[in-house]
């Protein structure tokens, strides 16, 4: 499964601006809803909070990949923002999150979840990836941004 496969304009906003993780988290979710991925966004947000209560999805390098499998989920999906100025997402280093990607992944869906975490760290150890992402202007050129990674990475 191609992580372009999963995220498609709609799920992307850039150069936001929020002020704390709960109104990154909600944007995403809306991001979800939007693209529709879930059919209840409250029961979703609760499963992205549970698994932030188990330790912060954040990764360092300013980046933070929350996820849930939930029973919400309708079909597997991912969102993306970036956040210029940063955001608290309680890092393990302390930085600020600016890139941010939200996995939904189905209840009974496998590990669908895994897969696109191990191949969006794979691609994210890259700076120079991630940086381009960031620089990124329009939800079009940051899919492209990616698919030719994921070509380059996993063809």
């Amino acid at each position: 499964m191609r992580i372009v496969d999963l995220l498609k304009s709609e799920g992307v906003s850039l150069g936001v601006k929020v002020s704390s993780k709960e109104e990154a988290i909600d944007l995403m979710v809306d991001l979800q809803d939007k693209s529709g991925n879930i059919s209840n966004k409250k029961a979703y947000k609760k499963g992205i909070l549970k698994r932030e209560s188990e330790g912060s999805t954040a990764v360092g390098m300013g980046i933070a990949i929350p996820h849930t499998k939930n029973k919400a989920v309708v079909k597997p999906g991912l969102v993306a923002i970036t956040v210029p100025e940063g955001v608290d997402y309680e890092s393990p280093s302390g930085d600020l999150s600016t890139l941010l990607f939200m996995i939904a992944a189905p209840k009974d869906g496998g590990d669908v979840h895994l897969e696109v975490l191990s191949r969006l760290m794979v691609m994210l150890m890259d700076d120079t990836f991630a940086n381009n992402l960031r620089a990124a202007t329009t939800a079009d050129e940051f899919l492209e941004i990616i698919d030719q990674k994921e070509t380059e990475k996993f063809s």
